[in-house]
């Protein structure tokens, strides 16, 4: 376990060392995290538009969630860019096994879609003139968290794909938080959806602890929230099965075959 957690420190400070050449503390706030407020917002006022005050916040609190598990899912950026330079083998030889090396690659995103998340959160309701029910919404607080670690895993679970082929890391990345955006009730009800589609999605993380959320926000009894809960862990532990089997076996054929040393 210690060496486990060692593995996260340095993750952490490659992570942040790696986003520190990319942005600045200005070009990250006024950029990047605009960026995401503005979409939060476009969403909003656009079912402001379309709908009630409800309708209004049924689609900023659902896009302002969806934040932690767009930045999360970057992860498939960093994955794919450890073969495109040629350094993926050196993650498999890990004195302490490639999983966790793999697994804590991203872990930076999961750090600012928390951030951004959190922000939008006690910023832009207010600000739209649909206010959240406080202190309650303080209770969705570590359902967000919750929700960060589950699509994390469903990022390194689909990072696998980016790892197999050439090229597509942008197209995986886009699909992985765009499906969920579509499907997973951010701005429309699961129950619009046709039934095979409406089971299907609920595979996807978000799609649950989402749901949590909302009933946080209406006041729900708390073991219909906790069922939720439970139901958004159980589905992100299952991304993260996926993604150490993905990676198993990506490393066992690369050992075989040296397709590891693969770059470009």
């Amino acid at each position: 376990m210690r060496g486990v957690l060692r593995i996260v420190r340095e993750s952490l400070i490659l992570g942040f060392a790696e986003l520190g050449a990319v942005y600045t503390w200005r070009t990250w706030t006024f950029g990047w995290l605009v960026r995401l407020l503005c979409q939060a917002t476009f969403y909003a006022l656009l079912g402001g538009y379309v709908g009630d005050e409800q309708t209004m916040r049924y689609v900023l609190v659902g896009n302002i969630v969806v934040l932690a598990c767009m930045e999360s899912t970057i992860v498939v950026i960093s994955l794919a860019g450890e073969r495109a330079m040629g350094t993926l083998p050196l993650l498999a030889i890990a004195p302490s096994g490639h999983l966790p090396v793999y697994l804590g690659r991203g872990l930076q995103w999961t750090a600012t879609g928390l951030v951004s998340s959190l922000v939008a959160w006690f910023v832009l309701p207010p600000l739209l003139g649909v206010p959240l029910p406080w202190p309650r919404a303080a209770y969705a607080i570590p359902v967000i968290v919750l929700i960060i670690v589950s699509s994390y895993g469903y990022g390194c679970a689909l990072a696998g794909l980016a790892l197999r082929l050439r090229g597509v890391e942008w197209l995986v990345l886009n699909f992985a938080y765009g499906i969920v955006m579509t499907f997973g009730g951010v701005n429309v009800p699961v129950g619009v959806w046709p039934e095979p589609l409406r089971i299907a999605v609920h595979a996807l993380p978000v799609v649950h602890g989402l749901e949590a959320i909302r009933a946080i926000l209406d006041g729900a009894p708390l073991g219909h929230i906790m069922g939720l809960v439970a139901l958004e862990a159980l589905v992100g532990a299952c991304w993260y099965a996926v993604a150490a089997l993905s990676m198993e076996r990506l490393v066992s054929a690369g050992r075989r075959d040296g397709s590891l040393d693969y770059a470009g």
